[in-house]
């Protein structure tokens, strides 16, 4: 029998920007030394963090991104410097709660969960295919959009990424992507998803994004590159 725990860890603003400016401080690229004129937190984006400073001296504005995995790192970095203990042998997930950054930490967690969603079996197969690189330790499928916001709302649901065809006959992943990311209630709204597509056009994939898709992938796409991509969003780290 496996037991999953799953736990909140939550970080206030001012404890969220200390995080990001000691993790930035260990990397030689230090903060200005001042307070930032803005700041956007989005977990299901990467660069999941943008901070925003004045200008010094009538210069420009700086803005300055956090990569996803980075703002993890920057997290837990902080943590052990604050001598926050951290359960051993868990697996990380960047969130959002009540517009505060959050750490959920899964234990015993059996590996990465990925969910397909595309309403062609072929499809869904060659995907799985295409993960084997990842060997992710459970794939779950969906045929459409709505299909997969039904299986979302099960408590024992909760992928790591989700990979999206975006032209779907019942709900398409564009109205996918917008229905999960406002349903706050919704344990997976900030989930990343990634959505393929085989359209190549600037202003489609930029309007993918801008409902909160976290990466436009153009097909075909190799189990290499996807392996890649997976790796570089879904913010799915293991502490030990």
């Amino acid at each position: 029998m496996l037991i999953l725990e799953r736990r909140l860890l939550v970080f206030p603003p001012k404890d969220f920007l200390d995080a990001l400016r000691c993790f930035a401080a260990e990397q030689d690229t230090p903060l200005p030394d001042i307070v930032p004129s803005g700041m956007s937190f989005d977990p299901s984006m990467d660069p999941a963090v943008t901070i925003r400073f004045p200008p010094i001296d009538g210069g420009d504005f700086r803005k300055i991104i956090f990569a996803h995995a980075d703002v993890i790192t920057a997290l837990t970095s902080y943590c052990n410097n604050q001598n926050v203990p951290l359960p051993s042998n868990t697996s990380m997930r960047l969130t959002k709660y009540n517009e505060n950054a959050a750490l959920m930490m899964e234990t015993n967690n059996p590996g990465l969960h990925v969910m397909v969603i595309d309403d062609h079996k072929m499809m869904r197969n060659l995907i799985k295919k295409l993960l084997v690189k990842v060997a992710p330790s459970r794939i779950t499928e969906a045929c459409d959009g709505q299909d997969a916001l039904e299986i979302l709302k099960k408590p024992d649901i909760v992928p790591d990424i989700i990979i999206c065809d975006l032209r779907m006959e019942t709900l398409s992943g564009v109205e996918f992507v917008r229905t999960l990311r406002n349903d706050k209630s919704n344990l997976n709204c900030c989930t990343p998803v990634l959505i393929l597509t085989a359209e190549q056009s600037r202003e489609t994939h930029d309007a993918v994004r801008k409902v909160g898709a976290t990466k436009v992938l153009t097909k075909p796409i190799s189990a290499a590159d996807l392996n890649k991509e997976i790796n570089l969003v879904c913010g799915y780290s293991s502490a030990t």
